[in-house]
């Protein structure tokens, strides 16, 4: 882990927190309980998921795999800033579903943890930007 700086481990942890909770119980009903990945929610609530693991995985490759080139931008943006909206997106994405109304389902493990991991995402995506910003002495 010495390769890794502390915003780029804390984005590794949380992506990979996101992925393990992303399998656990979204939301539950009596003895039935849904992951992101089940039919009901795998268009929309997969997506923090998958974003944490893009960004995980970015960080995981620069570190680990510098035989691997990526792009300087994609889009026009640093990776800073992609991990800044992504890390927002995320989030944002995670509270809703909190705050939501579910109509008598439970919430379950997974959504409380994913939630979590969404802002260790943000928070790593704003410590990396900081740490870009500081100037080096």
């Amino acid at each position: 882990m010495d390769k890794l700086k502390r915003p780029n481990l804390v984005i590794l942890i949380s992506g990979g927190v996101m992925l393990l909770a992303s399998l656990l119980a979204f939301t539950k009903t009596g003895s039935h309980s849904s992951s992101v990945w089940s039919k009901y929610y795998f268009l929309i609530a997969t997506i923090p998921a998958l974003i944490g693991i893009v960004m995980a995985a970015q960080v995981a490759l620069v570190a680990y795999a510098p035989q691997v080139k990526l792009p300087e931008k994609v889009f026009g943006f640093t990776w800073t800033q992609v991990h800044l909206v992504g890390g927002f997106q995320a989030t944002i994405m995670m509270l809703a579903f909190l705050v939501e109304d579910t109509g008598g389902l439970d919430k379950g493990i997974g959504l409380y943890l994913m939630f979590l991991a969404a802002i260790g995402l943000l928070a790593g995506a704003v410590l990396r930007m900081q740490e870009q910003k500081a100037p080096t002495t």
